[in-house]
């Protein structure tokens, strides 16, 4: 199993209709072969505060493989149709030179610093803006600290953005306070969806 993370932006003021959409959509198919034991999909997340969002997936399959199922199937063209213009970048998955430019502008780096095996636990995420040209020490900063009563840890990175997602079937954890040389602001993230895929019959 591999947990990848995307992120992208979406313009001032259409927050709300971000939510209502990545919220509302029917989810994909599984995917892989028929009467295939494990899907290729297994759970994604969908976080946001303010203009960002943030997707955490569980796949068992490459991010290519996973983009190409997805944009295969009807409702989720429909998706992102009504997507675009929301978006801050527009993005054009139809063919396979957009699906890679769009991971090459989205695709955020992910160390795993503690995880349950069942990977159920309710997830929670902060976001964390480093200070200028501080984003990979920040990152390492918050993989390395683990308060109790936390059963898995993730941390998510592009360039300052960094992203602490938090498995716990207690209660949510209260953000981790860094260095403060090393940040710039901390807010806490809206989970916005979160769906585990089921094989089919």
């Amino acid at each position: 199993m591999g947990r990848y993370a995307l992120t992208f932006p979406v313009k001032p003021g259409s927050e709300s209709a971000v939510a209502e959409i990545m919220s509302g959509y029917r989810g994909p198919a599984p995917g892989g072969a028929p009467g295939r034991a494990r899907p290729l999909l297994d759970r994604t997340s969908v976080f946001m505060v303010g203009t960002h969002v943030v997707r955490l997936i569980d796949i068992r399959c490459t991010p290519i493989e996973a983009i190409r199922h997805l944009r295969s199937q009807p409702h989720i063209q429909a998706v992102e149709t009504l997507l675009q213009p929301h978006l801050l970048h527009g993005r054009d998955m139809s063919d396979e030179p957009g699906v890679r430019r769009f991971l090459a502008s989205a695709v955020m780096g992910v160390r795993i610093a503690r995880s349950e095996p069942t990977g159920r636990a309710d997830r929670h995420a902060t976001l964390y803006e480093a200070a200028p040209g501080r984003g990979r020490e920040l990152a390492a900063a918050l993989v390395r600290q683990f308060p109790n009563g936390e059963a898995g840890v993730t941390v998510c990175r592009r360039r300052d953005l960094v992203v602490r997602v938090v498995e716990t079937a207690g209660e949510p954890p209260h953000p981790i306070a860094p260095p403060a040389d090393l940040v710039h602001e901390v807010r806490p993230m809206t989970l916005v969806t979160d769906r585990t895929v089921r094989p089919g019959p």
